[in-house]
């Protein structure tokens, strides 16, 4: 099973609230800094003061992304400038400083949170070198929905498939040299961006390819590789971006037509999928408190399904008019008995009552007397709307509405900031990830 996906949020996104004074936004003076690509959407914000960043989001991970350009002081002890992060209000630290300017760079990251709302701020320390934030990633809840979200999709994902002439490469893409094979990727939303990587190791000479949108014409792209003088791997690479399609469900087929001789391969690192709405899964039905239907979505690979749950009015109005039938039948049925009854002993024994005045006084009295309890209607049969999933039971961790207030419980990691800890403690950077082992790989220290 591939990783999940992740949304994508830019710099210039409306719901990061920057805080301080020194913010300011840049349009790609950054891009030709390294080999890890070009800025996400060639821009970023800069900051030369002491501000802050914040981001709200609902999801169970969170990783900020920048550019990392650092100026040594302190007689070359410290970098400068410096980050912390905090996740709700707790500290997770920030990833281990690199010396190197690069792009696409993680700056830090947290991986366990329980499905939830959350919050990530992003504290700065600088003498005045810049620090670059340039977007943030998270892992979506399993229950949300999202118009227009920007989805990471990874090559490993299993909407990807991949023909003959496909294989792993580095451990964190797939590539093909092999001309004429192809890769298919089904998908819901209204464009795509094929982005992947130019390893040195294989030949430097150019290539084409093709891509074609649900069986139409084919479309060409060049694959430029490496001048002949490059020695190391260009990562973050967008070879290719589709037009703007109809929303809704698509399929692109992607195909490898090498070059003259030995050429560069084509490679998949990841793909940016514009999405409509994270497409939904199949899972627990959650009842609507009003009267009108409610449709709810979360995330699968091929489309999107919704569910909808009614109050069942017909059924109400027809419970409340059958009670009322039913109370009129029996008053009627009542009334009629006390009529007869009060018909025979005025009528039927008349001698007997002028004898016996008293008595049937006391009769009549005793019948009077009688209390009357009116029947008690019968109830209603109002279904109520089943949960088909027992994960949305109130007593699962992972419900949507546990509680009364009617949102996810918050969740705080339990590890706090410690200067004794390393780089890999306090941030979940593990040592000899991918960027580390992509930055070994261009030589450097």
């Amino acid at each position: 099973m591939g990783s999940p996906r992740q949304v994508v949020i830019d710099d210039t996104n409306s719901q990061l609230h920057y805080s301080g004074q020194n913010w300011f936004r840049d349009l790609g003076s950054q891009d030709n800094v390294g080999n890890f690509g070009p800025t996400y959407q060639k821009t970023s914000h800069g900051t030369t003061g002491n501000d802050s960043i914040s981001f709200p989001f609902v999801g169970t991970s969170v990783t900020v992304l920048g550019t990392t350009h650092l100026a040594k002081i302190s007689n070359a002890t410290k970098f400068d400038p410096s980050w912390e992060c905090f996740v709700d209000k707790v500290s997770i630290g920030s990833t281990t400083p690199f010396q190197f300017p690069e792009n696409n760079w993680e700056l830090c990251s947290w991986a366990t949170l329980n499905d939830g709302p959350h919050e990530i701020t992003i504290n700065v320390t600088t003498t005045g070198n810049t620090f670059w934030l340039d977007y943030i990633t998270y892992t979506p809840s399993a229950a949300a929905s999202y118009e227009k979200a920007v989805l990471r999709v990874e090559n490993s994902d299993p909407a990807i498939l991949y023909g003959a002439g496909w294989s792993a490469l580095g451990g964190t893409a797939n590539q093909t040299t092999a001309k004429g094979s192809q890769a298919t990727f089904n998908f819901v939303g209204t464009s795509i961006t094929w982005v992947g990587f130019i390893p040195t190791e294989y030949p430097h000479s150019s290539a084409v390819g093709t891509f074609s949108i649900d069986g139409g014409v084919a479309v060409n792209f060049k694959l430029n590789g490496l001048s002949a003088t490059d020695t190391i791997t260009f990562y973050n690479q967008a070879f290719f971006t589709t037009p703007d399609l109809i929303p809704g469900p698509h399929s692109i087929i992607v195909t490898y037509n090498g070059g003259t001789g030995a050429a560069t391969p084509l490679t998949l690192d990841y793909i940016l999928l514009t999405n409509i709405s994270i497409p939904a899964v199949a899972g627990p039905t959650l009842a609507s408190p009003s009267p009108s239907s409610t449709a709810i979505s979360s995330p699968l690979s091929n489309g999107t399904q919704t569910r909808h749950s009614k109050t069942p009015i017909g059924t109400i109005v027809g419970g409340v008019v059958g009670g009322l039938a039913i109370i009129a039948l029996l008053l009627f049925i009542f009334w009629w008995r006390r009529r007869m009854r009060a018909s025979q002993v005025q009528f039927s024994q008349p001698r007997q009552q002028q004898m016996h005045t008293n008595t049937s006084t006391a009769s009549m009295q005793n019948l009077h007397a009688e209390p009357f309890i009116l029947p008690q209607p019968l109830p209603a049969s109002i279904p109520t709307p089943s949960r088909s999933d027992s994960s949305c039971s109130s007593s699962s961790s992972t419900s949507l509405y546990p509680n009364s207030s009617g949102r996810p419980p918050v969740h705080t990691p339990t590890h706090t900031h410690a200067t004794s800890l390393d780089a890999s403690d306090v941030s979940g950077y593990m040592p000899w990830t991918i960027d580390q082992t992509r930055a070994i790989r261009k030589g450097q220290p």
